[in-house]
């Protein structure tokens, strides 16, 4: 509700997030989903296929500890070799149910973090990177301290110490987050480090990793189907079951995932888009910038300035 004007998807996004998202037809995702199914093995629908092939790379719960805490070293260590973190730091890692989320950070100050782990469902390979870096290293975590330290503490600019959630601070909070997987694994190395590392800690077969890794990267980009299951259903278009419904033909998710992230529809709206729009426009900005993967040393000068300087979405354009 904005002025008593309750407000579409899109007028809210604009509102909160400062930023128009773009629209995908439903062609869009059918071509990408036909892509798929030339790599991912198996017969049947599509949907089952990913979701049967996913689940030979879930991580059992008792190697969670052990390979988010191997993620998490290993992020924070590519991160401190570019960004000179405060003496302080720390976080404390949780496994919690019942959220609408998968992963949570919540900031509380003075350079301390709670990240949280929803288990409520499989998790899978590819979430041990994603959550580490976007959470914690050079995440979430990473960018609340700086911007503590930067702001709150050298200039006394308290408001830094308070994060309204629905707000354009959110979209660069969530596109550098994401952004920060490219920036702490460029090129191939997210992948080698997983098999290398990640995949004998968790017990799965390590020539499969490339592969699986080839899916995850295609599979990435059906992420804005999400936003139209969401913008249809939050402007009452459809209801939620064939909000589910469009989740799983089109961002390939098992029905109780696609049922999780209608209850994330419900509670945070719009939000959704500063997973992907924000991703896309942080690496654009960077990017132009002369922070492109060949010049690793740029990216993280770049993408370490936007951490710590206040900006409106609208400036990334």
């Amino acid at each position: 509700m904005l002025g008593g004007k309750k407000l579409s998807f899109d007028e809210e996004a604009k509102a909160y997030y400062d930023v128009e998202p773009p629209v995908f037809a439903e062609e869009h995702f059918i071509k990408l989903v036909a892509e798929l199914e030339t790599i991912v093995p198996g017969q049947g629908p599509i949907p089952e296929r990913v979701e049967q092939y996913r689940r030979q790379f879930t991580i059992t719960p008792d190697k969670l500890d052990k390979v988010f805490s191997a993620a998490i070293f290993e992020c924070r260590q590519r991160t401190k070799n570019y960004i000179i973190l405060p003496d302080n730091e720390t976080f404390r890692l949780e496994y919690v149910h019942n959220k609408a989320w998968s992963g949570y950070n919540w900031y509380k100050g003075n350079n301390e973090s709670l990240i949280q782990i929803n288990t409520d469902l499989p998790i899978f390979m590819e979430r041990a990177i994603d959550l580490a870096a976007h959470e914690g290293y050079p995440g979430h975590h990473v960018y609340n301290c700086l911007l503590e330290t930067a702001f709150a503490r050298k200039f006394g600019w308290v408001e830094f110490m308070v994060y309204p959630l629905f707000s354009s601070q959110s979209l660069i909070a969530e596109g550098t987050a994401n952004f920060g997987i490219e920036v702490a694994f460029p090129g191939k190395e997210r992948m080698e480090f997983e098999r290398d590392r990640l995949f004998p800690l968790a017990g799965l077969d390590q020539r499969q990793a490339e592969n699986y890794s080839r899916v995850q990267k295609l599979a990435a980009r059906l992420s804005y189907a999400g936003n139209e299951a969401a913008r249809r259903y939050l402007n009452g278009e459809i209801s939620r079951e064939e909000s589910a419904h469009w989740l799983v033909q089109y961002a390939l998710m098992s029905p109780e995932r696609a049922q999780q992230r209608t209850r994330f529809f419900d509670q945070y709206r719009s939000y959704v888009i500063n997973y992907n729009l924000g991703l896309d426009l942080v690496r654009q900005y960077i990017e132009r910038r002369g922070g492109t993967e060949k010049n690793p040393a740029k990216r993280w000068e770049e993408f370490t300035r936007l951490l710590a300087s206040p900006r409106l979405p609208s400036g990334l354009l």
